[in-house]
């Protein structure tokens, strides 16, 4: 292996020069090309010019100076298109060559990254075969006159023969009882294994242990036993075997000892191996359709049918036996291919059972997730319009909480809170996502639009002059408020919306007079402008007055001027479009919505997230939380003497915060929404010293140093639903994700197709959407933090000697300070046919910044000394209220993932890195261009062969790449929160090797066997660390806003609610989605 490291890091370095080599040829064709467009436009210009001067030539006298000048000036002209043309054709000679250069050097390209894949193929598969080699048959290092010899094909194909014979001919797992009568059986799967193409990934001496392994199991470690069963699973195809297993429950026939135990014990491996990861996979290689691979629409429900029939038989409750019964007669049909309809629920079970869910018991996590959903949906929404409604309610409206829990901040939580919207909007729209209040503003924008148009076109209709000027009035009004950043989507007209509209419509009509006098002299010519008039009383017609004191919304306002002047204006000045025409139901819904600010029913919660899902880009995120913080601790105060010039400062703290939240986020994987918790506890402590006087009586100067530590551990918990991210198919993800979010929504009101109606939110969901993925989230964030703050406090004024009575105090408190972060996150999702495993993070992350906060407090009092002239006494207290505000002036971020994921049971992964600068992001790119400018090839189109390796490709790769460049400096300069993140992507072949360790794993574990269980880890771990594992796949640019408010009382004890909403989206992304 030392020699193949050493064969292939020449051959390495000297694909690198001749890539260089090739860079720089295509760097001076490029500089050519430029030089030639440059002289096309050089000529073009001279032509123009002298177009020009000729014209003016010709209109100019002869023997003027002003002739003189443009002849000179054409002359000048004339040179330089004439020197610009002899450039243009001389290069125009060298671009034939220059075709034939390309075209050579765009086929070498493409044969020098072939030979950089093939290199890195060989070294990968040569180094995971010496680690699995035994220790007599590893292949030795050859001597070193030999160290230079190429490992062909051939070689690598006689290395992997050679092993997995003698893994055949052992056959481990029946070493005790002999192993001679199932060698032929083996052989032949091993056959299959070597064929080309394999019927599987999988490595074969992973399908021989797993195979051998769970027919040990099964048989007893009988060999005469597992031969037969071996024998019987070649002779039919898998569909033959869900038959077998439904007829034996069902059958009362006497059968013989000999065949039921057969059958049983196949029945048994069926079962085992649906359970392995790829299992179905192994099935197909032992079955009569050996030699071809599986294809997924057979896969997905055999595995759900042997993972219900096996739950089946382990559970003891009638009813969910039947449910599992429902699960399997779906599988069935799916694989007989026939058409017999099924009731709604009858597939909401089907796909639970694909989802990892064996049991809707009271209980189960099935049951959890449905309540967790009910509850997003019902108890969440109700918080949050009973939060809205009067104390005097209807008796239709939600009955609001207890007190005592109304009280209790980190009780009654709810993400959908009134302000928590309105940040939401405020924050998605700054990052341009799309929402409802955007959305109804730019309709309403387009109403106004239309309505001054008709007004324009009505401006001479007699006796309708008064009701135009007022129109135009409220328009204006609207205009001015949408002007000073005020949404009108959420603006309900009021008696002061009706004031500002009359004074407009007074200055607008007595304008129109004045221009009316002034358009109309008197007999002698003269106009009467100077004319002082008495002012006349203009009162706003009926239906401005109305609408002043409506509390109608902008839109529906517009709506109701729209209807009056269709009833008053003629038929030919009537608009051209009608309102119903214009509104449509969502947009219906969006405006209730934003009318009254806050939730009304359920049904909002879609209305809310519509525009959010279907204008989603990846990356982008949208969290909305909601809940409280309770702890207690000593307060910041200086614990010193009396009246000191410099004293100690000391605080600690312990608190718990518990938000209930929701989230929609589109990652790498897939569109996804969450509805949980998340529960922090926290621990802080400051230390520091002060130091000042007083400057006069009641006046002070203070400085102070101080050091903070803060520890803090997240778990949250939430149910996800997820649909997987399919290239070219954004548009079809986003349609099922919002079906799902309705399903989840108004399962109670929606009818099914067919059958019994829904039970509850997750079987809706479950029945309506086949691709959703359900899983539980559990996320563990531990963070550590030290901060350290320098702070002035000038003056800081005491307005009554608070010696032995309350004073007040005034302190304005500017200061610097610095701080580190260490996150360390891990995530596990359990259920779920597409679900994150084992996911780590580990960040650092440093600021620096000011902060200006403005300190009173109204009650205060001085230390009191023990008696006069003593040195110690009662500590002050005083109570405080802070105004404050902070900026960072300085950001550095660096984060590592690691994201394995399983898609069915199918192990894939993503390695992340992530910066706050744009420069790590570069020197990746440097590093690693060419294997960044074929990823971009493979997101190309093809051409008519098929092949994305073309010359056309790879310019266009090279030319997304420049300005991909490009941009992230740009973005380096002009914003500074933005995190640039480089995603790389498990290869196929990897995640295919780890699966089969996988599967050694799970048998081991299954049969106590924890030594061999944890080679099989070390084995995973080591192809994760291997760098041949994984490949590029994307940079992302993604820009972040946050906003947090924090109310409550925060002095001895700790009393805030909170409300956080975080928004993400992609700035910039490469290859382009």
């Amino acid at each position: 292996m030392q020699a193949v490291d050493v064969r292939f890091a020449d051959r390495q370095a000297a694909i690198e020069i001749e890539l260089q080599l090739k860079v720089a040829e295509t760097r001076e064709l490029i500089s050519l090309d430029h030089d030639m467009t440059a002289a096309e436009h050089t000529a073009a210009h001279a032509d123009a010019q002298l177009s020009a001067l000729r014209a003016q030539r010709q209109e100019t006298p002869e023997g003027s100076d002003e002739a003189d000048r443009l002849d000179t000036a054409i002359g000048q002209t004339l040179a330089t298109r004439s020197q610009a043309m002899q450039t243009h054709q001389q290069l125009a000679k060298r671009l034939v060559r220059v075709d034939a250069d390309v075209a050579r050097l765009n086929d070498e390209l493409g044969e020098i990254h072939q030979r950089i894949a093939i290199v890195n193929d060989e070294r990968f598969a040569l180094k995971t075969l010496d680690q699995k080699l035994p220790a007599s048959e590893q292949v030795t290092a050859p001597a070193e006159g030999e160290a230079q010899e190429r490992i062909d094909k051939t070689a690598l194909k006689n290395v992997r023969e050679q092993y997995l014979a003698s893994q055949i001919g052992e056959a481990h797992a029946f070493a005790a009882t002999g192993a001679d009568e199932i060698q032929a059986a083996l052989q032949r799967i091993g056959d299959r294994l070597q064929g080309t193409p394999p019927p599987t990934p999988l490595p074969a001496f992973a399908v021989i242990e797993v195979v051998t392994s769970a027919l040990a199991d099964v048989t007893g470690n009988d060999a005469t036993r597992a031969n037969r069963v071996l024998d019987m699973l070649n002779q039919h195809p898998l569909e033959h075997w869900p038959r077998v297993a439904e007829e034996m429950s069902r059958s009362v026939r006497t059968r013989s000892a000999t065949n039921n135990s057969i059958q049983q014990d196949t029945l048994d491996l069926c079962r085992k191996l649906a359970n392995v990861p790829r299992g179905m996979e192994m099935l197909q290689v032992l079955s009569s359709d050996g030699t071809a691979p599986i294809v997924a629409e057979r896969a997905k429900p055999l595995r759900v049918f042997w993972n219900a029939d096996e739950a089946q038989q382990k559970e003891p409750d009638g009813k969910v036996k039947a449910w599992l019964q429902t699960a399997k007669q779906v599988a069935r049909s799916k694989l007989d291919g026939d058409e017999k309809s099924f009731d709604d629920v009858d597939h909401a079970a089907f796909n639970a059972v694909r989802n990892g869910y064996f049991s809707n018991a009271p209980g189960t996590p099935y049951a959890q997730h449905d309540q967790r959903l009910k509850k997003a949906t019902m108890e969440w929404v109700m918080r949050a319009v009973a939060a809205n409604t009067p104390e005097q309610a209807t008796a239709t409206a939600p009955a609001k909480s207890s007190l005592p829990r109304r009280l209790i901040p980190t009780l009654n939580k709810t993400p959908f809170a009134k302000s928590t919207l309105d940040r939401a909007y405020s924050v998605g729209e700054s990052m341009g996502l799309q929402s409802p209040r955007k959305q109804v503003d730019q309709v309403i924008s387009a109403r106004i639009s239309m309505l001054e148009e008709t007004l324009k076109n009505a401006k001479g209709a007699p006796g309708l002059q008064l009701e135009i000027s007022a129109a135009h009035a409220m328009l204006d009004h609207l205009k001015s408020l949408e002007k000073k950043g005020t949404h009108l989507s959420q603006v309900t007209l009021k008696k002061r919306d009706g004031k500002s509209m009359q004074s407009l419509l007074k200055a607008r009509v007595q304008q129109q007079r004045l221009s009316q006098v002034w358009d109309k002299p008197d007999a002698n010519g003269k106009r009467a402008v100077n004319v002082l008039h008495k002012a006349q009383h203009i009162e706003l017609p009926p239906l401005y007055s109305e609408l002043a004191n409506s509390k109608l919304s902008v839109y529906e306002a517009i709506n109701r001027v729209d209807e009056h002047l269709r009833e008053i204006l003629p038929p030919a000045l009537q608009p051209a479009q009608s309102v119903e025409e214009v509104l449509d139901q969502d947009l219906s819904a969006a405006i209730k919505l934003l009318k009254t600010r806050h939730l009304s029913e359920k049904s909002d919660i879609v209305t809310f997230f519509k525009p959010f899902i279907l204008e989603s880009r990846l990356r982008d995120r949208l969290r909305l939380g909601g809940g409280g913080t309770l702890g207690v601790g000593l307060p910041s105060l200086p614990y010193s003497l009396i009246s000191p010039i410099v004293s100690p400062i000391f605080s600690a703290e312990k608190s718990r915060s518990d938000e209930a939240f929701a989230q929609l986020f589109m990652p790498i994987l897939g569109m996804e929404m969450s509805f949980g918790k998340a529960r922090t506890e926290a621990a802080e402590a400051t230390i520091g010293v002060a130091a000042g006087s007083a400057v006069a009586d009641g006046v002070g100067i203070q400085a102070a140093l101080t050091g903070r530590f803060t520890a803090q551990e997240t778990q949250t918990s939430s149910t996800l639903m997820r649909f997987f991210r399919t290239r070219h198919k954004d548009d079809e993800m986003r349609g099922n994700m919002l079906t799902a979010l309705d399903s989840m929504v108004r399962w109670d009101i929606i009818d099914p197709q067919k059958g019994q109606r829904y039970a509850g939110p997750l079987e809706a969901i479950l029945a309506r959407n086949p691709e959703v993925s359900v899983s539980q989230i559990d996320a563990t964030s531990s963070t550590r933090n030290v901060a350290a703050r320098v702070a002035l406090r000038i003056p800081a004024v005491r307005f009554k000697d608070g010696a032995s009575d309350a004073s007040q105090t005034l302190t304005p408190e500017p200061s610097v300070y610095v701080e580190a972060d260490r996150i360390k996150e891990t995530r596990t999702e359990t259920g779920g046919f597409i679900s994150v495993v084992g996911a780590k993070g580990d960040t650092a992350q440093q600021r620096a910044g000011v902060t200006a906060n403005l300190n009173f407090a109204p009650i205060a009092s001085s230390a009191t000394p023990a008696e006069k002239g003593a040195n110690h006494g009662v500590q002050g207290q005083e109570l405080g209220l802070q105004l404050g505000m902070s900026r960072d002036l300085a950001w550095a971020l660096e984060k590592n993932e690691i994201s394995p994921f399983l898609i069915g049971d199918k192990q894939d992964a993503d390695l992340d890195r992530h910066y706050s600068t744009p420069r790590d992001m570069q020197a990746e790119i440097t590093a690693n261009r060419d294997l960044w400018l074929m990823r971009c090839i493979e997101t190309l189109e093809p051409d008519e062969t098929g092949n994305k390796n073309t010359p056309d490709n790879r310019l266009r790769a090279a030319m997304h790449l420049d300005a991909f460049e490009a941009t992230i400096k740009r973005l380096g300069k002009d914003s500074k929160y933005c995190q640039y993140n480089v995603n790389y992507s498990m290869k196929g072949r990897a995640g295919a090797e780890i699966d089969g360790y996988r599967g050694i794993q799970a048998l081991a574990l299954k049969r106590g066997d924890v030594q061999a269980a944890e080679k099989a880890q070390q084995a995973i771990d080591d192809i994760l660390l291997t760098k041949e594992t994984w490949r590029p796949l994307v940079l992302i640019v993604r820009e972040r806003a946050r906003d947090s408010t924090v109310v409550g009382w925060r002095n001895l004890l700790r009393w805030q609610k909170l409300s956080n909403v975080d928004g993400q989206r992609t700035a910039a992304q490469f290859p382009s989605p």
